[in-house]
């Protein structure tokens, strides 16, 4: 659902308000070195909003009319410099996933520094989760492989861009989020520490491990279906890492999305298996050691998001995610 912004906008991005002035962004799109796109920006239509993190970014929608049409562009503003997103769109793009390929990203189009801007091309089709969500279970399973397989894809020729995840540095992030569980007392306090802990044993464990590309935030809700291509977006979290990262948070989301929509953290278990067995099918890789792990440590952080930003139901949902997180270990050490 688009969000609306109320009049003072958000004031750790200092500018929104510019982006989301149509006189204003029609002035950034008229310059020279947009000509080739052909755009008519007196005719610019005043951006909609898709997605607003305070304090973080705004993403939105834009219309621009061409000799061709009318023309559907993706904007993203950042409180800080993102234009790093945007250069690795681009090497994304030319290291294998560009337009013509099966499995791509959105063509990037610019970077604004001005305004703090990022600008890809919309892409047309349907969010991978419509498609897991549907009661038709050909669809459900269709969707999981496609994105099981990009997946696979962009971990064995994307390139290795972004910061590299450690896991010590994991380690400390974890700690954090379990002190600020913690903090609010029964049932979070005694869940998150013994969870912790755990993950703490778990990782002694865990050695090395070949690290590869990481889109960062990997869920069927960033990859779109369209025919004969499936493209994932949102970029802003790109690094390099564990490749069972993204499979754990694309599998723990899917528990999630169970719960919010269906009541259920196991509705899509379906769904989950699929795209496991196409994964390891298309990669190869051997990653049941590894992956209750990370697992576990995304509920944790699933859970320290719930408390952070009290949704409706948020209480319930942390609880669920840190009882999953102990599930996991406990299973993986009988």
């Amino acid at each position: 659902m688009p969000q609306l912004l109320d009049r003072t906008g958000d004031p750790t991005i200092p500018t929104l308000a510019a982006v989301l002035d149509p006189t204003e962004l029609a002035k950034q799109l008229s310059l020279p070195s947009f000509s080739q796109w052909g755009w008519n920006t007196s005719q610019v239509v005043r951006p909609r909003v898709l997605r607003w993190k305070r304090g973080v970014q705004c993403t939105f929608e834009i219309t621009l009319q061409t000799a061709n049409g009318w023309h559907d562009l993706i904007g993203k503003v950042y409180a800080e410099d993102r234009s790093d997103v945007y250069r690795t769109m681009q090497e994304i793009r030319q290291g294998g996933f560009g337009a013509e390929e099966e499995f791509a990203i959105p063509r990037p189009v610019a970077f604004l520094a001005p305004l703090r801007l990022l600008l890809y091309e919309k892409v047309p089709g349907i969010q991978a989760q419509e498609f897991i969500l549907n009661p038709n279970e050909s669809d459900r399973v269709l969707a999981a492989k496609r994105c099981a397989r990009w997946l696979a894809r962009f971990q064995a020729i994307g390139p290795r861009s972004g910061r590299v995840f450690r896991l010590d540095d994991h380690l400390i992030s974890l700690e954090r989020w379990c002190r600020r569980l913690a903090d609010l007392g029964w049932p979070f306090a005694d869940k998150a520490r013994r969870l912790f802990e755990r993950l703490k044993t778990a990782a002694v464990g865990l050695g090395s491990i070949e690290m590869c590309p990481g889109h960062g935030d990997y869920t069927c809700s960033q990859v779109i279906l369209s025919e004969g291509r499936t493209v994932t977006v949102d970029w802003d979290s790109y690094d390099v890492g564990d490749p069972c990262r993204d499979v754990a948070r694309f599998l723990v989301a899917l528990q999630r999305l169970g719960l919010k929509r269906l009541g259920l953290i196991n509705a899509l278990d379906e769904a989950a298996e699929v795209f496991l067995d196409t994964y390891i099918a298309t990669c190869r890789l051997d990653i049941s050691r590894r992956l209750p792990f990370h697992k576990a440590a995304i509920c944790l952080e699933r859970a320290d998001h719930d408390i952070d930003k009290q949704s409706r139901g948020w209480c319930e949902r942390a609880e669920v995610m840190l009882d999953e997180g102990l599930r996991v270990l406990k299973q993986e050490l009988n």
